[in-house]
């Protein structure tokens, strides 16, 4: 080895409906608690039974179970629900049940929503779709072995083409996934469910009833209401077969088990998802994925969904999760269960094709020569505003015949334009209405002083196509066309050659699917897509993938395919590439293992603020090591023994790091080990309330990181010399190893109070043509000593002011059922809590005033502050840097009803890191005296 330096069981269903909410505690957050139930975990040898017996003989709590988890070695539990929970003090009751020898741990439950990312509806009516039928024939789907090249966008950007071109299809694995079901009868999804089929096999949680209905459970995950796990399986395992578009699943061998979690109103629970994660892995599948996630959590590894998946893939089973779609929050916002430990979370990366469901319309040429028109060319199209009743047909005239102008019909048209009445007029759409002062009403002006009434825009760029408003008296019709076909017709009217346009009418309108490509976003991380790191610091995301304008396959009724847009697009295409992997790598899978090797061959991308490219790699907190390379992931020879390196945060610095490279290879090969930086980036802004958590895009710092290498080299267990570098050479002989020490210091001269997350890559570029990478991400300042809670963002709020001292209310009669409702934020007392960072614990305690009022505040705070108890619905857990909102009803946790008096309101927030034994761990605030009375006088006064 050489070294040279240079330069130095069946679950029962949990009752769960879009009616939740009512259940819901009257906190007035955005989570939404489902009131009186719970996720309890029991100690691995611990029975259910004997579990609810103990409670209720020992402390009287009555139970009734909503879902029985199993006992597996993953997770040993159950929720469960309180019959008389309004007796009983949530935080108490799940501290009391806590500190019972047979169990682990306890959560509230809470409903999630499916975030469906962006759907790109079609704008124009669709052609009628054959009924869906759902049914369970003989009808079975073999392995796609189409023989024709894959030229599917997404695949040629992430190497899947090249792995198909090799007949590797994901064949011998199933990919379990937990979505809102799946349109099996889909041609392109195999027709059928059950053994044999393409969607094998699966269970649903939630039952084919009507929206808003209580869930009915079933062995038949069929979705053809939502669409949202049809598009997911699509981008999975779809088949060419029967495919209108050509198009394959990144996986088009495997098998998919559909774990229906979300029914028509996308309103799942928690405990459906651990249960369906728990029921996906014993029942054998290979892999899990999931795409969505809950932000209200974001960025917290042990709420109970992130554990069980974090487990879950620890066991060596691949857990696939979408990032999440709120990147406009800024960094910390990884959602759950993507921050989940070893969970692979992917990000979402523009797709560099983009492809447009518009209406179809068709068009003729002649140039004048005998014989010598066309036939009827198609052409797509987006009807604009307004749009004709009737179809027409027309004669194409062009405003001029610069592709490149900028003020077509901005002044008035010249006295020799011919009469327009009969002619649709072409012209290019304006790039920048504000800077030319021109806008649609003045092209259209200038086009009915010529007698035109039909307008034809075209787009100035791919990725500016869209409807047109054109609010002219006599203006009858307004379409666009692609920048393309502009060009086009402006080439052949340049020739001489007339073209006859043909618009349908409303009724008549038929889709076309046209793909542009994206010249300005394609390949670059999405603005949407979540970032990380988790509030424990644990990069994420890990890897990127395409997830911006997919096309995939939607339920029949629905339409049979559709354009979608989120996370949810790029996770599963992640997903089909583990299966690809285990194919080709023996038929063996290790979430570990296989989590390494994607990693280190994904490929970094540009950084992208929405609207520069720069010369600089986007941050890893964005889009992890890069989009994903599926075949340089098969055929690495080359491994790392980490997949990135984490350096905390100034207090927890790790400044000192190794790692192994391992060459798998049978030859001898040469690694350049070099450094390549990311944009230091800072966490917080400073505003007029204080320091609050930035959104996207966030402050870039000019300073970054310096990495050297010492490569600690063992060959055959004799030790080599050693050089410090600002990069290095090492050779590594075939099935050899070396130990690379890398000693890291952070960026220096920032401003650490507003906590710069910085991150970049180790680069190691082989002699085999290899160029991977190992990503690490840090943190300058202290996460502990950043507060959640500052005095400019926790009062007393009339909307979203401060209300005044001693102010009074009068309330209704206290109603544990009662929710408020928008405008209630001036009606009734309630707390503002702005959070600045995230919080494991966040309590809000009411505390009596007056003499006698305060003799009767016999419990305690937190840090101690003696109080009457916490207010209904709090405390809340595991929460993202959220505005939150704590109303008083005049009710406690415990039911209590409050008498009339005068009282405040007081927060406790555990900060990042905190102990919450430690009472220098809580940021705590109060609010200013408020006073209340009950509109009918019935509850007692003290």
């Amino acid at each position: 080895m050489r070294i040279s330096g240079v330069f130095c069981a069946l679950f029962a269903v949990a009752r769960v409906t879009a009616k939740a909410a009512a259940d819901a505690s009257a906190s007035g957050g955005s989570a939404a608690w489902v009131h009186g139930s719970y996720i309890v975990e029991l100690e691995a040898n611990e029975s259910l039974a004997d579990f609810y017996n103990a409670i209720s003989s020992e402390h009287g709590i009555k139970t009734e179970e909503r879902m029985s988890m199993g006992s597996s070695k993953i997770f040993n539990g159950a929720s469960f629900k309180v019959l008389d929970s309004a007796g009983h003090d949530a935080p108490k009751l799940m501290d009391l049940i806590a500190t019972k020898p047979a169990v682990k741990a306890i959560w509230p439950v809470r409903t999630v929503t499916l975030d469906v990312g962006k759907t790109e509806e079609p704008k124009t009516p669709t052609a009628p779709s054959p009924s869906a039928q759902k049914r369970q024939d003989s009808h079975a789907t073999d392995d796609d072995d189409s023989s024709s090249p894959d030229t599917f966008m997404p695949h040629l950007m992430t190497q899947i083409d090249r792995l198909h071109a090799l007949n590797i299809t994901g064949k011998g694995f199933s990919i379990a996934m937990m979505d809102s079901g799946v349109d099996y009868t889909h041609p392109a999804l195999g027709g059928c469910f059950g053994p044999g089929c393409l969607v094998e096999g699966g269970w649903d949680f939630v039952g084919d009833v009507p929206k808003g209905s209580e869930p009915a459970p079933d062995a038949d995950p069929y979705d053809g209401c939502f669409g949202h796990g049809t598009h997911v399986a699509g981008t999975i395992a779809a088949q060419a077969a029967g495919n209108q578009y050509g198009f394959t699943g990144a996986a088009p061998g495997a098998k998919l088990r559909s774990y229906r979690c979300w029914n028509c109103d996308g309103v799942g629970s928690n405990e459906i998802l651990v249960a369906s994660f728990l029921r996906a892995f014993e029942e054998g599948a290979d892999i899990i994925q999931c795409s969505n996630g809950i932000y209200e959590e974001a960025g917290w590894a042990d709420e109970p969904w992130a554990l069980v998946a974090g487990r879950i893939a620890q066991t060596g089973v691949p857990v696939i999760v979408s990032g999440g779609n709120s990147g406009g929050r800024g960094m910390f916002s990884p959602s759950t269960p993507a921050s989940g430990l070893g969970v692979e979370s992917v990000a979402a990366v523009q797709n560099q094709n983009d492809p447009i469901f518009v209406s179809s319309g068709s068009y003729t040429t002649d140039d004048g020569q005998d014989n010598n028109k066309s036939a009827d060319n198609v052409y797509g199209f987006f009807a604009g505003t307004p749009y004709p009743a009737k179809a027409l047909s027309l004669q194409l005239w062009a405003v001029g015949n610069d592709t490149e102008s900028v003020t077509d019909a901005c002044s008035p048209l010249p006295d020799d334009t011919p009469d327009l009445s009969d002619k649709l007029v072409l012209l290019r759409s304006v790039p920048d209405a504000r800077a030319s002062n021109c806008y649609p009403p003045d092209q259209g002006q200038n086009i009915r002083a010529k007698g035109g009434k039909y307008m034809a825009y075209y787009a100035y760029s791919n990725t500016s196509w869209d409807e047109e408003f054109v609010y002219v008296d006599g203006i009858e019709s307004v379409i666009s066309v692609a920048p393309h076909q502009g060009a086009a017709w402006i080439e052949m009217l340049g020739r001489g050659v007339q073209v006859n346009v043909s618009i349908p009418d409303k009724n008549s309108t038929k889709q076309v699917l046209v793909e542009l490509e994206d010249h300005e976003t394609g390949g670059l991380a999405a603005d949407f897509t979540s970032w990380g790191p988790n509030w424990d610091l644990e990069p994420k995301p890990q890897i990127a993938s395409p997830g911006a304008r997919i096309l995939s396959t939607y339920p029949v009724a629905m339409g049979s395919y559709r354009v979608m847009s989120g996370t949810s697009m790029a996770s599963p295409l992640v997903a089909g590439v583990i299966a690809l992997m285990g194919e080709a790598r023996g038929g063996k899978l290790d979430s570990e293992l296989f989590g390494r090797i994607l990693s280190a061959t994904s490929k970094p991308l540009p950084w992208f603020d929405g609207k520069t490219k720069a010369d600089i790699l986007a941050p890893v907190q964005q889009v992890g090591s890069g989009l994903v390379q599926a075949y340089d992931a098969v055929f690495a020879k080359t491994l790392f023994d980490v997949q990135s390196l984490r350096l905390n945060d100034t207090d927890h610095f790790v400044a000192n790091h190794t790692f192994t490279i391992q060459n798998t290879g049978s030859d001898e090969a040469t690694y350049e080990i070099g450094h390549m930086k990311a944009p230091t980036m800072y966490a917080k802004i400073s505003t007029l309330r204080g320091d609050m958590l930035a959104g996207y895009p966030n402050p870039t710092v000019d300073s970054w990181a310096e990495l050297s290498f010492s490569p600690d080299v063992f060959a055959e267990n004799q030790r080599a010399n050693v050089c410090t570098a600002l990069y290095s050479v090492i050779t590594v002989p075939g099935g050899g190893s070396a130990q690379v020490a890398v000693t890291i210091v952070p960026p220096q001269g920032v401003n650490a109070t507003r906590l710069p997350v910085y991150s970049g890559y180790v680069s190691v570029n082989s002699t085999r043509a290899e160029h991977l990478v190992l990503p690490y991400l840090g943190v300058v300042g202290s996460m502990h000593s950043a507060p959640v809670l500052t005095s400019t963002g926790v009062f007393l709020a009339n909307y979203g002011s401060p209300a005044d001292a001693n102010a009074s209310y009068t309330l209704p009669t206290p109603d544990p059922a009662y929710e408020p409702v928008p405008g209630d934020e001036g009606r009734l007392p309630n707390m503002l809590l702005d959070l600045v960072m995230g919080t494991r614990q966040l309590h809000v305690h009411v505390v009596a005033l007056g003499e006698e009022g305060a003799t009767n505040n016999t419990m305690k705070t937190p840090t101690g502050i003696p109080c009457l108890g916490p207010l209904a619905g709090w405390p809340m857990r595991y929460l993202a840097a959220l505005s939150q909102r704590a109303y008083f009803l005049g009710l406690l946790a415990d039911g209590t009803v409050l008498p009339q008096g005068s009282y405040k309101m007081v927060a406790s927030a555990l900060r990042i890191f905190g102990d919450e034994t430690v009472a220098e761990d809580w940021d705590v605030f109060e609010t200013v005296p408020f006073s209340v009375q009950y509109s009918n006088g019935t509850a007692p006064s003290r």
